[in-house]
């Protein structure tokens, strides 16, 4: 008989809303966290969600507002804002990054089973699940993005797609 093995996930608990929520991503999904650069408004007649473009290693990557998307209230009261640029799980083909601003520094974790204290459907569009973690600082909860949700937004943009942006 094997042994019992706890499997590890690479995460990063990602703050947003200034602060007054988290995300938890699977690091697997996230490409980079870098700077924050202040997205250029590049495509007219966009959702309020989009922010805009940044440049990124030589591409053009769109931004999103998460508080926007979940319908959260933005709080920003912090000046280490970053950028989270996401693997384009979808549709890689023709949208293989975006992005969304943390309002802070993400912190990195690995998550197994046994830190998992609870673990609830999510309620909100937008999100797949809501956990409760133990680490090591305490009881934190956070929510779990449905990135399939924020990509199927992405794909009703068509000017993201026909490269007709501007730049």
């Amino acid at each position: 008989m094997l042994p019992s093995q706890s499997t590890h996930i690479r995460c990063l608990l990602v703050p947003v809303g200034g602060g007054k929520s988290q995300l938890l991503i699977p690091s697997a999904v996230v490409a980079e966290v870098t700077n924050y650069k202040q997205p250029e408004k590049k495509i007219v007649n966009t959702p309020k969600w989009l922010l805009g473009m940044v440049e990124w290693r030589g591409q053009n990557v769109p931004v999103v507002s998460i508080e926007d998307i979940l319908v959260q209230p933005l709080t920003s009261s912090s000046h280490d804002h970053r950028l989270v640029i996401l693997y384009g799980l979808e549709t890689s083909q023709f949208l293989p990054f975006y992005a969304f601003i943390a309002s802070n520094i993400p912190s990195a974790i690995s998550l197994s089973n046994k830190f998992l204290t609870e673990f609830t459907d999510g309620k909100q569009t937008g999100l797949v699940f809501d956990v409760t973690l133990a680490t090591k600082t305490g009881v934190e909860t956070a929510s779990i993005l449905d990135v399939t949700y924020v990509e199927s937004l992405l794909r009703k943009v068509p000017e993201l797609f026909a490269r007709s942006i501007t730049g």
